[in-house]
């Protein structure tokens, strides 16, 4: 059975807050290039069953952008936001099984961090391996998805156990 998780960087920001990092905005690019990965999104029939997303305001103002009002099941989880990528896994290995597609909307460098964490090399040619490592080793634009696809559960989501489906950045 064949799942889709889409990894999210989330949207162009302020570059300081007085209320420090958790606490940074979105600037104008960053909300209207949200809307055009949302609706790139909603194109490529990639609608989620359940969002993680990380605690910082950045990160639930894109989400707002992406789902322009659609009600999802949503959870926010503070191990997005500063628990690397054992955080960011262990958010998505309690998502329930039923769930077919799981956005998480996260941060720099883990999101491409985990992405190369999860894809199995072996499953793609030696130049497409080698093209999306480096697009993932220089770190990913503000508003960009990396969809990857799985066939365990995902309480066994594991290093190696994803296929690359696409990258998109919106761009409003």
């Amino acid at each position: 059975m064949n799942r889709r998780l889409v990894l999210i960087r989330h949207a162009k920001t302020e570059g300081s807050n007085p209320g420090g990092d958790h606490e940074r905005e979105l600037v104008q690019r960053g909300r209207d290039d949200a809307g055009a990965l949302g609706e790139w999104l909603r194109e490529e029939g990639l609608d989620p069953g359940l969002v993680l997303v990380s605690t910082a305001v950045r990160a639930r103002q894109t989400l707002e952008g992406l789902l322009a009002g659609d009600d999802v099941e949503t959870w926010t989880s503070r191990s997005i936001y500063d628990g690397g990528v054992d955080g960011l896994l262990e958010a998505v290995s309690e998502a329930d099984d039923a769930v077919m597609t799981v956005w998480l909307v996260g941060h720099e460098p883990t999101i491409s961090t985990a992405a190369w964490e999860l894809l199995d090399k072996d499953n793609n040619s030696v130049r497409a391996a080698d093209d999306i490592g480096n697009r993932l080793s220089h770190g990913i634009p503000t508003a960009t998805a990396i969809v990857l696809e799985v066939d365990e559960p995902w309480s066994d989501l594991e290093a190696r156990s994803a296929r690359f489906v696409a990258i998109h950045s919106g761009r409003a």
